[in-house]
């Protein structure tokens, strides 16, 4: 996704249209610098820098315990760090910067409504900004119909489902125009289908409205599908940050790549570089190829992502003839099947190796426990985790 630049009317939004050209113009929308926050004496959120640009989408990814709310709170302003400092559109600001505060709009878990009609509860903020009658009108027909819940201004709250109550909040957050947006894994409490709704609507909604947006979740889908880069937390500290698809696809330790979805990680080591073809030893008799930034004699991990596993039935003789670098023989050890794909781990004679294929491929090549296989992966496709911090064993 590309950030979208917000456009402002000033003859018909002349409170947003003030807000929004007050700031520096190539300031970023929101920035933390040596972030400290603790609860009794544990240090739960550790951060040196963090930076969201104007219409960018940033997701906080991370697994429970990693500091993700604590991080989000500080950020949205709702309570003060220990140490460091926060700006928007490179102005320091703080909790107790009301101002501030109302320049943006949170989305919580769990959608917080008044009881009352969905209008209602859309146009409180409004109320209570005293704006006049029509232009409040305006915004919240403008809003609902952005979240898509227009048909329902009238409806009341307690007899909304999960995702329209969620859509409801989320309009109550876009009628205020903020210049930030907050949300604080705003799918998780919705079933499978409405979460994969919801999620391409909130895609749409943050793209159209131009809002930056900062996505707190410990789904790694989530925060692919919707953010525009990402920032993996462990234990209080930022472990990786970037464009979504250079955290998954290049994962910097074994952490990264195992929350990422990368389960195939083999501790190696580098026999052989010749113009950035790397030759890594894994065990007493395979080896794997791979473009990257090696040295020999080094240490590494190989990151083999699941969906980059090709699969051909063994049959008597020399595997297939393929482009790819890296082809080896073994036997299913299991499979599961996930919707229309499923998940094949195969015994490749003591390193185990996991692939995805789609649901008519398991049953046109007859992949059950116990089939023999060809598995194959492009050299391209192998990524060598050279930091040993986390270790691969």
């Amino acid at each position: 996704m590309t950030p979208v630049e917000p456009t402002v009317d000033a003859r018909t939004q002349p409170e947003a249209a003030e807000r929004v050209a007050a700031p520096p113009a190539l300031a970023p929308a929101l920035e933390a610098t040596a972030l400290v926050r603790s609860y009794g004496g544990v240090r739960v959120v550790d951060i040196d820098r963090l930076k969201v640009e104007t219409g960018e989408m940033l997701a906080v990814l991370g697994p429970n315990g990693a500091g993700k709310s604590t991080l989000f709170r500080l950020l949205a302003l709702l309570e003060p760090p220990d140490s460091g400092s926060i700006s928007h559109f490179g102005k320091p600001v703080s909790h107790r910067d009301l101002a501030a505060r109302r320049r943006t709009a949170t989305v919580f878990q769990r959608p917080f409504l008044f009881q009352g009609k969905v209008h209602s509860n859309v146009s409180y903020g409004l109320r209570l900004r005293r704006l006049p009658r029509a232009e409040i009108r305006e915004r919240v027909a403008r809003a609902l119909e952005l979240a898509g819940v227009a048909g329902l201004a009238k409806a009341d709250v307690r007899r909304l489902s999960g995702g329209e109550a969620q859509r409801a909040a989320l309009a109550r957050a876009l009628v205020l125009e903020p210049d930030i947006l907050f949300l604080d894994e705003p799918s998780s409490n919705l079933d499978p289908g409405l979460r994969r709704r919801f999620r391409d609507d909130l895609r749409r909604i943050v793209e159209q409205s131009g809002t930056t947006a900062i996505l707190i979740t410990h789904d790694r889908t989530e925060a692919m599908s919707l953010a525009h880069r990402i920032v993996l937390m462990k234990q209080g500290r930022v472990v990786q940050q970037g464009p979504a698809e250079e955290v998954y696809s290049r994962p910097r330790d074994a952490f990264v790549a195992d929350y990422m979805g990368v389960e195939t990680i083999w501790p190696g080591r580098v026999e052989r570089e010749v113009d950035g073809l790397c030759t890594v030893r894994v065990s007493g008799t395979h080896v794997v190829e791979a473009v990257a930034d090696a040295r020999t004699g080094e240490e590494v991990g190989v990151a083999v992502r699941p969906e980059d596993v090709v699969i051909a039935r063994a049959t008597e003789g020399e595997p297939p003839a393929t482009s790819a670098r890296n082809r080896w023989c073994g036997a299913v050890v299991s499979v599961r099947m996930s919707g229309p794909l499923a998940d094949v781990w195969i015994d490749l004679d003591g390193l185990l190796l996991h692939a995805v294929v789609t649901r008519p491929s398991v049953v046109e090549l007859g992949i059950e426990p116990g089939a023999r296989v060809f598995a194959s992966v492009k050299a391209t496709a192998v990524h060598l985790l050279t930091d040993r911090e986390e270790g691969y064993d």
